[in-house]
């Protein structure tokens, strides 16, 4: 159950924080990423999901995190959670040498709503923290916390591959670079959000569609290594798409066609990387690799990343 009382002073904050500068891919991109990945389960990871998100999908649970922040029910949601959606890095440098958020951030919040997820020790930090006062008899073993650390999970898979949601501090990862593009004002990180996938007016289903085809041409070499790593790895991945994107900063602020030309194909890889990442994450966690897949390392990273399979024990909770 949730602590309404706890947060319910937090409500004025959360009514003035929920500008769409924070949304990641928006809910389009989230969507597309999250169907894609839903191709790609086991069925005993399929089955634990669908149980635990009571019978809906990846794509719904993908943008939860996002919808639920003007929720009037949930007062004070996104004034806890709302650092738990990017990671702020600082200019040359990695994440483990740049200044971390002290409310925590999509590092931090994934770390712990995997140890939820496997049923280990919670990390020690600020995220704990928030969700022990989040809800109001806290217990990281219950049907309703796992709900939440699954939804909250999968929306934060697909945040973290786009590239300025792992942005640098002083520019608020990109929200404060001003671009005119198609004769609109709008930033950066609304440009990558939402404007790039929606250059051309491809469908979602059509994208979806797009993605797959991709896939299908795509050698199985390069499919498990884009899917190998832990968020650190995604994070240096980022570091580098942020050196070809900041290269446009003094373009003036107007963007050409040929920007889209040049960034579309990365959105659309990063999607890809993000169903495949997904994916892998929920196989691992619930248990059960595809048959026809060969024996995969362990990845290495963050203490909590799902090290084990875990035979889809929430499916019959």
């Amino acid at each position: 159950m949730i602590n309404k009382i706890a947060i319910a002073s937090c409500w004025a904050l959360c009514v003035f924080a929920t500008s769409p500068e924070a949304r990641a891919w928006g809910s389009k991109g989230h969507r597309i990423t999250a169907q894609v990945a839903a191709e790609r389960l086991t069925p005993a990871a399929s089955a634990a999901v669908t149980a635990l998100l009571d019978g809906g999908d990846l794509a719904s649970g993908s943008t939860w995190a996002d919808e639920m922040r003007g929720n009037r029910d949930n007062p004070g949601f996104w004034s806890i959670t709302a650092t738990w959606h990017y990671v702020n890095l600082a200019h040359s440098t990695d994440y483990a040498n740049s200044p971390k958020e002290p409310r925590g951030d999509a590092v931090v919040a994934l770390e712990t709503f995997t140890a939820i997820l496997l049923d280990e020790p919670l990390p020690p930090g600020p995220v704990s923290t928030a969700l022990a006062t989040y809800f109001t008899d806290f217990d990281p073993h219950s049907i309703e916390v796992k709900r939440f650390a699954l939804k909250f999970a999968l929306h934060i898979l697909g945040d973290l591959q786009q590239p300025l949601h792992a942005g640098y501090a002083d520019d608020r990862g990109g929200n404060a670079i001003a671009v005119v593009w198609q004769d609109e004002n709008t930033n950066l990180h609304t440009l990558w959000d939402t404007r790039l996938l929606d250059f051309g007016g491809i469908t979602e289903a059509a994208y979806v569609r797009r993605l797959h085809n991709r896939l299908d041409h795509t050698p199985n070499s390069d499919v498990r290594g884009m899917e190998r790593g832990d968020p650190r790895d995604w994070l240096n991945e980022s570091l580098r798409l942020l050196e070809r994107i900041h290269a446009h900063d003094d373009d003036g602020g107007r963007l050409e066609t040929s920007y889209a030309a040049e960034f579309v194909p990365t959105v659309e890889t990063q999607m890809i990387k993000g169903a495949l990442r997904t994916a892998y994450y929920l196989n691992n966690v619930f248990g059960g690799w595809p048959v026809a897949a060969p024996a995969a390392p362990v990845p290495d990273g963050i203490s909590h990343w799902p090290n084990s399979p875990r035979s889809g024990e929430l499916a019959g909770r």
